[in-house]
């Protein structure tokens, strides 16, 4: 489900997302309950598969990947090997800035087309847990905000994917733990 800017900002004002939100001209948010505590879902974040939750991102992201070292947006851009979720590692090829466990995890990636930022927010709730993926992001000239526009519908359900395959490695490894 996507999330008002306005009303994440005045509800999160004190989170890393929130206070780096200025810097940036796009602001993207969505968000999923998830059935659990945050101690539960906090060490899932770290997981690869929220990059690439299914078979077709996975071939959308060699596509990219291939366009981008045709058109040269990446360089020095890697990706790296899965590493713990903490600040100086890397989550794919974020470079993790910000973990304040259980609550809020942030990295950051810069490009030939993007600066950006990704940031996991976790609030408790009476029924789990309200999980926030908040995409932060500037885009260099005309052929980044062009790069935007085209990327933005993937981007989304990118996103909703990664907070459904969140929700099933919850759910699954819930099912597993003894009572």
């Amino acid at each position: 489900m996507k999330v008002s800017e306005t009303d994440f900002l005045r509800q999160h004002g004190g989170s890393w997302a929130a206070r780096r939100a200025r810097e940036f001209s796009v602001v993207n948010i969505h968000a999923r309950e998830i059935p659990a505590p945050p101690e539960r879902i906090f060490p899932e974040l770290g997981a690869r598969e929220l990059l690439m939750p299914s078979w077709r991102w996975k071939l959308l992201f060699a596509v990219r990947i291939l366009i981008g070292k045709i058109f040269r947006w990446d360089r020095g851009l890697a990706s790296h090997a899965p590493e713990p979720l903490e600040a100086g590692k890397h989550y794919g090829f974020f470079a993790i800035e910000w973990v304040d466990p259980p609550h809020e995890a942030g990295m950051g990636v810069t490009n030939q087309l993007t600066s950006g930022l990704l940031c996991w927010l976790l609030e408790q709730t009476p029924r789990g847990t309200k999980v926030f993926n908040v995409t932060l992001a500037n885009f260099v000239g005309w052929q980044g905000r062009n790069y935007w526009r085209v990327i933005r519908p993937f981007h989304d359900t990118l996103t909703e994917d990664s907070l459904k395959e969140l929700a099933r490695r919850v759910a699954s490894r819930s099912a597993v733990r003894p009572a």
